[in-house]
């Protein structure tokens, strides 16, 4: 036996397995596995392996089905290994053990058919089709289990679900794992097929799956066979990545000879499941042309057929002479204890039979055909006799009744190699050291990053500073990254803002666009058609929220509002938090708003992998309000767009700007910002009120942005106060024209309750306009000393200290120039470097 990783085209050598893997702990696996692996039952070797990677690994969830009452009540001894289970259950679960599927409907019958004929182009393998209503199953399971961790790994189990990894978001590491090898079964099976009908079929279903296990298994990263004839035939016409063979785990504690029960002379038992094709021609081989040769001879011989699900072809076999089929049983050990021999007549299939393992761990004498046996490292005549065809069969099942030193001497050598090759512990070891030594690989390649950037609710004019923001971080980035690959998701009143041509990298992906709108038009034609036919779409909304995180082909997500969309969320999330005001003044909410600001915001935040505070005290609310862990956040400062720079060539002249708004040089204030509450448009209004009344001057206050939900209030108090002619609301202004306007402004207003940075103290600084702003959250970090800091409740404060700057020249002239100097302390190069280096460093730890 060898259990080895080998790269493709590299000579083969058998490596030992240690003792212990030097990161145990340390990995996260997810795996897929349609059968959900139960012990004792079918799957009994994927149960061993996952049950003891749990113990290795840090964590390992499972997403599969439970068809029947049996697998339903078997799940606990997963959960209790410490298996994280996301299970698809059975709502109607039948009382016995066998699934029992009802016969449908004539109109879901026909629309079943014309289901498979239409997806069958281009031909795929036909029971890869069969894996997409499975999949349908298990999507909503596995859309919490990748919202709930970051997974390292991703496990698929079986080539015939190999497609499972096209709907999935990006794993760091994939791994492929095949019992058998589909072309492999199909092309043994054409080779006994008793008819040309059926050897056509079936060398049809060979080629379909040579292409089909061909183009996935290059798509995994690695990929586990489970016998050393399998990984040579795979990598061989498959050149994988990487593979590996684990040989199949057999607990030879439970499955040990049993002493109390004396075996029957001349039984000759034969196990597993009986609706398995490879199993089915097996079984009616050695009923219909074996044991009627052995009969010849021994006339007490009889043959019995143990396991669940025989097919009617199976069933048939109970009527021919010494042949006993039993259909399911609870327990395969006493069955197999009252076997003289064990035979496994195997005419086609590939892999490891785990029921020669477990025969030989029960003391058997094992006989079985070449195929039967491929795979294991078996000696003809020492732990396992050989024999294909039925005379040669015949004669060895007679030989092992009539001489019992022979079946000594074999059953003793079997029991000795499952105990020293196949022991779980050591197999899993094995399986764990191969995936750590390919995430290693894969991290060691130094791959370009892969990030979605969602900015598709970037609709102009109506995020304020966020979106001067977003554009800012976006222009720099063209300029610094060249090298990782970025897919930005836009809105389709955005897709043409940037100009992305010299930037390779940069993918736009409009979030809206018409082939989304088409997309969803046809699911939803496709389910209407699925529903009148009865039979159920595939494509789910749990199936179609996977598929859209795959097709932004990123493993990161940066998301700057605050929040994490729900279609991103599956990713590796970065969030840029610009504040939580909701939670200091939930009075500025609606009852709604409030509920979904604080689901959204908080939700998101304790599911990023990393937070990007726009300045430190967000961070610092983050780590009081949320209970963020103060290493996942990071301060990094936001900066004023370079067009407020002096010499910009965007920039408008000042002149031009007045004129078009009809303004005079330093003959009014300048308050930016939509008319929300945290504003304090009041408190600008009331100090503006007091400036008048108490200090004899009447200044116009010029404010810009867009009518947002204090408007009432601020239009009402504005009329009270009599300021009508002294207020302007410009609305909405070009970017182009911001920089003239504070320019010509005698001082910036900004009495702000709360803000998580305040970008226009820092566009007022790039053009000499002198600051007043409120003493309150960020304001302070960000102003240092280059402002007049005021409280924003008290009018008189404001009043007073824009009396100061409209009146003292030389304090006016003090706080440009402390604003020349504090402002080159921001910059968006230096923004946007500390994102790119908390992505890169996020994307470091998806490996660790």
């Amino acid at each position: 036996m060898s259990v080895a990783l080998v790269e493709p085209h590299q000579d083969r050598a058998a490596a030992p397995v240690s003792e212990a893997p030097a990161d145990t702990g340390r990995l996260k696996l997810l795996i897929l596995n349609g059968d959900l692996p139960v012990f004792p039952g079918w799957g009994g070797h994927e149960y061993l392996h996952t049950t003891r990677l749990a113990r290795l690994a840090r964590r390992v969830g499972l997403v599969s089905m439970a068809h029947t009452r049996e697998q339903s009540e078997k799940t606990r001894g997963l959960a209790d290994a410490g298996v994280e289970l996301y299970l698809w259950e059975n709502p109607h679960l039948p009382a016995g053990h066998e699934l029992v599927t009802a016969r449908p409907r004539l109109m879901r019958r026909v629309g079943e058919a014309f289901y498979n004929f239409a997806r069958n182009w281009p031909p795929r393998p036909q029971d890869t089709l069969v894996q997409d209503l499975q999949f349908r199953n298990m999507s909503a399971p596995l859309l919490r289990a990748v919202n709930d961790e970051r997974w390292q790994v991703l496990i698929v189990v079986q080539s015939k679900c190999a497609r499972w990894l096209d709907y999935v978001p990006p794993f760091p590491v994939s791994v492929l794992v095949l019992h058998d090898v589909r072309a492999l079964v199909y092309e043994r099976q054409a080779r006994t097929a008793t008819s040309l009908w059926n050897r056509l079929m079936w060398q049809r279903e060979a080629r379909r799956y040579r292409r089909f296990e061909r183009e996935y298994c290059r798509k995994f990263d690695l990929v586990i066979t489970v016998s050393s004839a399998d990984e040579e035939w795979v990598r061989r016409h498959y050149q994988p990545a990487r593979s590996l063979t684990v040989p199949i785990p057999v607990d030879s504690e439970y499955f040990a000879p049993m002493p109390g029960i004396p075996e029957r002379k001349a039984r000759i038992v034969f196990t597993g499941m009986m609706a398995h094709p490879p199993n089915v021609d097996a079984a009616c081989f050695f009923a219909e042309e074996v044991l009627p040769r052995i009969q010849q001879r021994i006339p007490q011989a009889e043959f019995w057929i143990v396991g669940r699900e025989p097919s009617p072809r199976v069933r048939a076999l109970a009527g021919l002479p010494g042949v006993v089929v039993t259909g399911f049983v609870t327990d395969m050990r006493p069955f197999v204890a009252q076997a003289t021999v064990v035979v496994v007549p195997l005419r086609f299939g590939s892999g490891m039979r785990q029921k020669i393992l477990e025969a030989w761990a029960m003391g058997k004498c094992v006989i079985s055909t070449r195929v039967g046996a491929e795979g294991l490292d078996y000696e003809d005549g020492v732990n396992l006799l050989l024999a294909d065809g039925a005379d040669s069969l015949a004669e060895r099942v007679v030989q092992s009744i009539e001489e019992p030193a022979r079946r000594d001497r074999i059953r003793t050598q079997g029991r000795t190699l499952v105990a020293t090759r196949h022991h779980p512990e050591r197999l899993a070891r094995a399986y764990y050291e191969a995936i750590a030594s390919t995430l290693d690989a894969r991290r060691a390649r130094q791959a370009p990053m892969r990030v979605a950037i969602d900015l598709r609710w970037m609709r102009p004019g109506l995020a304020g500073g966020i979106e001067n923001l977003s554009r800012s971080f976006l222009d720099h980035l063209l300029q610094l990254d060249g090298f990782n690959r970025y897919t930005v998701l836009l809105p389709s009143e955005s897709r043409y803002d940037f100009d992305l041509r010299q930037h390779p990298n940069v993918r736009p992906l409009v979030a809206d666009g018409p082939g989304r709108h088409l997309r969803a038009l046809l699911w939803r034609g496709a389910r209407l058609l699925h529903a009148r036919f009865h039979s159920g779409y595939w494509r789910t909304p749990d199936v179609a929220a996977l598929d859209v995180a795959r097709r932004v082909d990123a493993d990161l997500a940066l998301s700057i509002p605050g929040y994490i969309h729900p279609e991103v969320w599956p990713l590796t999330n970065v969030l840029v938090a610009p504040d939580i005001q909701h939670e200091y003044f939930p009075e500025f909410f609606s009852a709604g708003e409030l509920e979904e600001r604080r689901r959204l915001y908080t939700r998101s935040a304790r599911h990023a992998a990393h937070i990007c505070a726009i300045s430190e005290f967000t961070r610092q609310t983050l780590i009081e309000r949320l209970d963020i862990p103060a290493e996942r956040i990071t301060t990094t400062h936001l900066a004023a767009d370079p067009m407020f720079h002096p010499g910009s060539p965007v920039r408008r002249a000042s002149r031009a700007v007045l004129d078009k708004y009809g303004l005079k040089a330093g003959g009014y204030l300048l308050f930016p910002g939509n008319t929300w509450r945290h504003k304090n448009h009041v408190g600008a209004l009331r100090a503006l009120d007091v400036l008048r009344e108490t200090y004899g001057l009447d200044p116009l206050l010029v404010c810009t942005g867009g009518q947002r939900e204090a408007s009432a209030d601020v239009f009402a108090a504005m009329h009270s106060l009599r300021l009508e002619g002294r207020v302007r609301f410009l609305g909405y202004c070009p970017s182009a024209d911001m920089p003239g306007l504070y320019e010509g402004a005698a001082a910036l207003v900004f009495p702000s309750l709360f803000e998580g940075f305040g970008i226009p103290l820092l566009e007022a600084m790039w053009c000499d306009c002198p600051v007043v702003c409120s003493d309150t959250t960020s304001l302070p970090e960000i102003a240092g000393d280059a402002a007049l800091l005021i409280d924003p409740t008290s009018p008189e404060a404001l009043a007073h200290a824009l009396s100061r700057v409209l009146t003292d020249v030389k304090l006016r002239r003090s706080l440009v120039e402390r604003g020349r100097r504090r402002v080159t302390r921001f910059s968006w190069a230096k923004f946007t470097a500390e994102i790119i280096r908390v992505l890169l460093q996020v994307d470091e730890q998806r490996y660790e």
